[in-house]
Order: C-alpha cells, then sequence, then structure tokens
C-alpha cells in the first residue's frame, strides 16, 4: 500500500468513527425527547472528585476560586458572580484577549451589591455599578469570535481604567456586561470532527461551551514533560477540576458527567489549546519557549484524521462540557461518568 493509499484509508476510518459518534448523539437526541439524561444513561461510575470550582467573571481576566456554585445553562453561578459575564472590548466592538494582551489574567475583580471593584498590578482600583439593563442608551452590540452580543457598557471610568492598564492610554479599552439569559444569544458554527456539538452549546463570552473540566492528573502528566517550569491546571483556566482519576486523559472518553445529585453535563469536544496556556496566571509573562504548548504539541495532537484537519496543529487537554441539567455542584462531590 503506498503512502497515498494510506492517507486515504486513514481519513475513511476517521470519517467513519465520527460518522459511528454522529449516529449514536442522534439516537441519544431522539431518545432524550422522552427521557431526562439522568434516566437515559446507565451505568454511572464514579470516576473522581472535584478539587477546584473556579469562576472567571471577565472573560481572560483572573478567576476566582468558590467551595460551591450553581451550574446553570450559561455557565457557572455563586452569588453575584456569573463566569464570563463581563468582556474587555476595543473600539471597534471586538473582544479584547490575554493572547495579545497577557497582563489582562492579572486583572482581579470582586462583586458586592451590585458594585464591582476591579484592581491589577500598579494600577490601584476602579469601582463602578453594574448596568442596568433597563438602561437602553447603555446597549452595545460587541463581537465574540465574530458572533455578536447586545450586551451593556460599563462607563467611562472603568473604560479609562482598563485603558491604561492594558494600552497605557486613556482610551482603546471597555467594558460590557450582560446578566445570563436563559438561551445563548450565539449559535455555535457545526465543524467537521464534532458531532457531539450542537447549535444551542454556546456560552455568553466564553470562547464555546459554558464549561471546562481538566483533571490533575493530566496536568501532571504534562508537567512531568516539561523542563524547567511548574506547569499547574490553572494554566488552562478549567471552570471544573476534577482529582482522582485512574490514569491521566481519562476525561478524554467522558460522554455524560454528574457531578453531586442533580448536575449533568455533555461532551462537547476535546479542548484545544491556543497560546494562552503560555501565559503564567500568576505573573501574566508568556513562556519564551512556548510552553507547555510546545511538549503538548509533541503527543497530543488530534489522532483522527478529520478531526486534525479541521483544528490544525492545536493539540488537546481537557474537555468541554455543555449542561443537562442544573444543580448544585461543591468541592469533593464525587463526579460520575455515564456513556449511552
Amino acid at each position: 500500500m503506498d503512502q497515498k493509499q494510506k492517507v486515504v484509508l486513514a481519513v475513511g476510518i476517521g470519517a467513519a468513527a465520527l460518522l459511528g459518534a454522529a449516529a449514536a448523539y442522534k439516537l441519544y437526541k431522539k431518545s432524550n425527547q422522552m427521557k431526562t439524561s439522568k434516566q437515559l444513561v446507565k451505568g454511572w461510575k464514579a470516576c473522581g472528585v472535584v478539587s477546584q470550582l473556579h469562576i472567571f467573571p471577565i472573560k481572560s481576566c483572573h478567576g476566582i476560586e468558590v467551595e460551591e456554585a450553581d451550574a446553570q445553562k450559561m455557565g457557572l453561578v455563586s452569588g453575584e458572580l456569573q463566569d464570563r459575564s463581563f468582556m474587555v472590548y476595543n473600539e471597534t466592538n471586538n473582544f479584547l484577549h490575554a493572547r495579545l494582551h497577557p497582563t489582562m489574567v492579572l486583572i482581579k475583580i470582586s462583586v458586592s451589591d451590585n458594585k464591582v471593584e476591579l484592581t491589577a498590578p500598579n494600577s490601584g482600583s476602579i469601582t463602578f455599578s453594574i448596568p442596568s439593563e433597563s438602561e437602553t442608551e447603555k446597549q452595545v452590540k460587541v463581537r465574540v469570535w465574530g458572533d455578536e452580543v447586545t450586551a451593556f457598557d460599563c462607563g467611562d471610568q472603568v473604560s479609562q481604567w482598563l485603558s491604561q492598564y492594558i494600552f497605557q492610554k486613556d482610551s482603546g479599552a471597555r467594558l460590557a456586561h450582560l446578566s445570563y439569559p436563559e438561551v445563548s444569544p450565539r449559535v455555535v458554527k457545526s465543524k467537521l470532527g464534532h458531532p457531539w456539538m450542537t447549535p444551542k452549546d454556546a456560552g455568553l463570552f466564553s470562547d464555546l461551551t459554558p464549561f471546562h473540566l481538566l483533571s490533575v492528573e493530566s496536568a501532571n502528566d504534562l508537567n512531568s514533560r516539561v523542563d524547567g517550569l511548574e506547569i499547574s491546571t490553572s494554566y488552562f483556566r478549567p471552570t471544573i477540576t476534577v482529582s482522582g482519576c485512574q490514569r491521566p486523559y481519562e476525561e478524554d472518553d467522558w460522554r455524560f458527567v454528574r457531578i453531586g445529585e442533580q448536575a449533568i453535563f455533555r461532551y462537547v469536544k476535546g479542548c484545544d489549546r491556543c497560546v494562552l496556556t503560555t501565559i503564567d496566571p500568576a505573573t501574566g509573562i508568556k513562556d519564551p519557549d512556548l510552553e507547555p504548548l510546545r511538549t503538548l504539541r509533541k503527543y497530543r495532537l488530534a489522532e483522527d484524521p478529520v478531526l486534525r484537519r479541521a483544528i490544525g496543529e492545536s493539540p488537546l487537554l481537557g474537555i468541554n462540557l455543555s449542561l443537562e441539567q442544573s444543580g448544585r455542584i461543591r468541592i469533593g462531590d464525587v463526579v460520575y461518568v455515564g456513556q449511552l
């Protein structure tokens, strides 16, 4: 068999596997019209425990660790904190992110009684009120990965503060906010190689889905392969961190995840990683050797040729999840995994 025939065979096998997964998911959706996923998925198996929960109220900024949170359709909620319900945007209304502006990861937020305080190194603090969604004059259409979302601008004072911190000038950055809607204003575009993805799987301002799960065991295995750099799960900004798995990368095979007694999540796709993973969350400094991304590319590229064509050289680590059933989740909760 020559090289061309081998490539054709590999692509054919990959396509067949994806078609099989797509058929299984179509069967699940058809069955799920009459049953909840908790009833449909059999043989829940304990595979670990929740070791950390993080909410990132502002996209690309510092995360807040919480002991417990409500898993809602748009993301994790704890008190007045909603995951990625704020987004920094520029003068053309496109989102700003830490891939290009690494020190954004050092911007910290606290929210109390509808008042927001932001702090950052060498920048002091700024306090402002969350805009009321009845103030239609504050409506602004912002874009995240090309998707347009109508949100509410947080005002000129915080704009000047953010602009000074990010650009060292008085303009260039503004802050938008939107309280969680019942349904995402964004529609997921179908992508070859992701048969479990549906148009309704998008979060509000997250890159894709509202939930990202990563196991400590996967991060530890990666850490053992990287020289001279201490890698923790925080480099990858998961909302749900799990420990106690039997092997690294076990989460790759999880299709339904139940945490505690109520919250149920559905696998959407493996999380393809980008240059954001090379930014130290404690310092905001990008690794000059592009670690750990460079090491991940050595052994975590997509094996399936169809998926590889879709995501290129982006390695996979962790999984993106969508919510099937809401519920309260806590650190220490058992994580159960079920298959169709």
